[in-house]
């Protein structure tokens, strides 16, 4: 509403004779009216932002961005002997819990 508008409307209720509690009531209505408006704000742009999070490559987009990089091939991994991982699960293991429990 534009403010010609609304000084139309606040010299309209002026102008009626209210009783307190009419005045109370009708103060209420226009503040949920205003909080649910909103929320359905809120929840619109919270919603798009979901989906725009969640944009997926199309097979084609994706094959082209792995392009871009060299394959990966056993040379780039170091050989890691059955005590080297126990020794590195035992000091990460508590870690890598907790980074994995916000995606399950």
């Amino acid at each position: 509403m534009n403010t010609i508008s609304l000084n139309n409307l606040w010299s309209y209720l002026q102008g009626l004779s209210l009783s307190a509690s009419n005045q109370r009531w009708l103060g209420e209505r226009l503040i949920e009216a205003s909080k649910s408006a909103k929320k359905s704000e809120t929840a619109n742009v919270s919603i798009h932002r979901v989906h725009k999070r969640r944009k997926a490559l199309s097979d084609a987009e994706l094959a082209e961005r792995l392009a871009q990089y060299a394959p990966l091939t056993d040379a780039d991994f170091p050989e890691v002997s059955a005590e080297s991982y126990a020794s590195f699960a035992k000091n990460h293991s508590g870690r890598i819990s907790k980074g994995l429990e916000k995606w399950l």
